[in-house]
């Protein structure tokens, strides 16, 4: 659920504008107020979560004084935002205690953030305040002990909770001197033990409260106490002593910072402790307390997901905690290893060996994981990816270890899941450069700079033009053509497929509707899908476009590929019939490579099977790849569904799927994909 935010600004464009811009950022805009008035008003009816407030506003009331009569009713985070400030202005702003302060104009990025860390911050101190509500509810429920004392320090009133904390009899407190009924020593290392009866004493609780001591009881034992004390009479020196047990107590705040700072399932490190002991290990090397190496791995639980969603997550829990007593059997005590999140286990080695040790631990790390384990009568076999990082003495934060450890992870679960990859310099070039192209993918999609390309499919009975694939093209400005394998796999791991997808669409939609109008007809072009598209409402999608465009739906092929096919099996034959009842064309496309049965096939409302060009390539050579692809296509037979053999460069090859009874063909040998001006004249041809 989005966060909701108020926006408080006297100017009507400015508030648009920012309305705008926070609802594009994924938040709800509750509503605006231009006066300081309406401000409150709206704050205490639409409770939001976060309130924009401009110090400048229309009538008697500025943000301020609004921003304190909001906080007085309501705790409702406040960041101010102001094109002026001042010492003075800032000095009103901060009785108010404001969340933050954006001057104007400013950015997106700013404003997000500013948000964000209000946000966190208003959840930290409310989670805080309820915690000490909570605490301060069970405490007060247990009565205080109260012992009063004269200027000789002899005690003249003792309440039976005093005597029970003390362990006397009722009355026996009577006449006693404070020193002799509170027997205190130290409550920790070089603190001193309070003397009740000195002058000093009476001077010490006027600036004092809540002194920890332990307590001596009667009968022998001792139990850690709270002390208090207040003067009755200044002049008489006639002093009320408050005394609680607060075995209690510690109790909870042991219990409050063990959950503040270890992983509540495996009892391991969790990430602030693992971040706070990281940052120590870099400060004690900068500030020369320690010499050499210390290494960070990250652990990463290979295919964790599919444990969850298969066997439930009391399953996975199990085997989070069984990994967790593994991997912590495996390292030295003097080391760290925490539960940093989901199935991350992080590793502190310090100090560390260089590589060498790291890798080490490394392969110790996963052939104790590799283990089989039994859980419910299951035995699940499970394998880790490490990624590793030695500081040298070239990281100055835990954050630069952190990311750089998560890339060194990231690619050992794409190169060498089970196995370890030690970060370098190269990969964190490549994060860098992911980022550029992700960048400039968002940019060269709002600026309409992608493009379509369209190669030929030629049925191979008639020689003949059947139908085409429409493939996007990136014309960089400055880099030129970037392949499709270097963008696409970012458009799938960002989610910029979604637009991307959409835009091919409707481009080739509307390029149908172009050819037709010029009189070029009598074949469909065939659109590649993508699984993260599938998640969305495809079939709307479509009709939309056909609909803005004007085509037919039988001249629009929809490719699907084995994975995505195989990926939600039944809401995905819902959804591809659906397209099919509508006139449309599936084609499952790169078939071969991916785990399709025959069964499943069957559910699927496909007309055309398309043969990966991997088995293509070296057809002429290769038995197996032959085999293979006599086999695809005599099971499309089979199925009645047609048969395109995709990546054709020969005449050799082209034999082959002939002899073969391949239905179609799509190659360079017929055709390289092509831009639209090049493609129409191929088709006037």
């Amino acid at each position: 659920m989005s966060s909701s935010i108020l926006i408080v600004e006297d100017e009507v464009l400015v508030a648009r504008d920012v309305s705008a811009r926070l609802e594009r950022m994924g938040y709800t805009v509750v509503g605006t107020a231009a006066k300081g008035e309406d401000a409150i008003k709206l704050a205490l009816s639409e409770k939001p979560n976060l309130i924009l407030m401009d110090i400048n506003l229309r009538g008697e009331m500025d943000g301020i004084e609004a921003a304190k009569k909001i906080n007085e009713a309501s705790s409702i985070p406040v960041i101010f935002c102001t094109a002026y400030s001042n010492d003075e202005v800032l000095q009103r702003a901060k009785v108010t205690s404001p969340f933050g302060y954006v001057l104007k104009p400013f950015d997106n990025r700013e404003l997000s953030i500013n948000i964000e860390i209000a946000l966190y911050k208003h959840k930290v101190e409310q989670d805080l305040s309820d915690t000490k509500k909570n605490l301060d509810a069970t405490l007060n429920n247990v009565s205080d002990g109260v012992v009063a004392a004269d200027a000789d320090g002899k005690i003249f009133l003792i309440n039976p909770m005093a005597e029970k904390i003390v362990g006397c009899d009722p009355g026996a407190g009577f006449g006693m001197t404070l020193d002799d009924l509170l027997k205190l020593k130290a409550f920790e290392s070089g603190q001193a033990v309070i003397n009740l009866t000195s002058p000093e004493t009476f001077a010490y609780w006027k600036q004092f409260s809540g002194i920890r001591q332990l307590l001596t009881r009667t009968d022998g034992q001792t139990v850690p106490i709270e002390l208090s004390a207040s003067f009755l009479d200044e002049g008489s020196n006639l002093t009320v002593i408050t005394l609680r047990d607060i075995s209690q107590q510690l109790g909870y705040e042991e219990t409050i910072q063990k959950n503040a700072l270890f992983d509540s399932l495996t009892e391991l490190p969790n990430r602030a402790l693992f971040v706070d002991r990281l940052n120590r290990a870099i400060n004690r090397r900068e500030k020369g307390g320690q010499q050499g190496e210390f290494s960070v791995l990250f652990v990463g639980l290979d295919g964790f997901a599919v444990i969850n969603e298969g066997f439930g997550h009391e399953v996975g829990d199990k085997v989070i905690t069984e990994m967790g007593k593994r991997i912590r059997k495996v390292i030295r005590d003097d080391h760290t290893v925490s539960r940093f999140s989901g199935d991350i286990f992080a590793v502190l080695l310090d100090p560390v060996d260089a590589v060498a040790e790291s890798i080490q631990v490394c392969q110790q790390i996963t052939t104790a994981v590799q283990e089989p384990i039994a859980v419910n009568d299951k035995t699940l076999n499970i394998t880790a990816s490490v990624g590793v990082l030695v500081n040298s003495g070239d990281y100055h934060s835990a954050d630069e270890m952190l990311r750089d450890a998560g890339t060194a992870l990231h690619r050992a679960k794409t190169d060498a899941q089970g196995s370890y990859v030690v970060f370098d310099n190269l990969m964190y070039e490549d994060a860098l450069r992911f980022i550029d192209r992700k960048n400039d993918m968002q940019k060269a999609l709002v600026e309409g700079v992608f493009d379509v390309y369209y190669q030929p499919i030629i049925d191979l009975k008639t020689g003949q033009l059947a139908s085409m694939e429409a493939l996007a093209r990136w014309p960089h400005p400055k880099e030129g053509m970037i392949p499709p394998d270097e963008f696409i796999p970012i458009a799938e791991a960002t989610g910029l497929i979604m637009p991307l997808g959409e835009f091919v669409l409707r481009k080739v939609c509307n390029q149908i509707r172009s050819w037709n109008d010029m009189g070029l007809d009598g074949f469909r072009v065939a659109v590649n899908f993508s699984a993260r598209q599938f998640e969305t409402d495809v079939l709307a999608l479509v009709q939309a476009a056909m609909a803005t465009s004007g085509i037919l739906p039988s001249t629009l092929t929809i490719e699907i590929t084995e994975g995505l096919a195989m990926k939600d099996v039944a809401r995905n034959a819902i959804m591809l019939e659906d397209l099919r009842r509508l006139g449309v064309n599936i084609s499952m496309d790169d078939f071969g490579t991916g785990y399709s049965s025959l069964s499943y096939l069957k559910r699927f409302p496909l007309a055309t099977l398309k043969i990966d060009r991997s088995f293509i390539k070296d057809l002429e050579t290769d038995e197996d790849d032959k085999e293979i692809t006599k086999a695809i296509i005599a099971m499309g037979q089979s199925l009645n569904l047609a048969t395109l053999a995709e990546g054709v460069e020969n005449e050799a090859q082209l034999e082959i799927l002939r002899s073969y009874g391949c239905d179609y063909i799509q190659g360079n040998y017929y055709g390289k994909p092509m831009p639209v001006a090049d493609m129409t004249e191929y088709l006037n041809r």
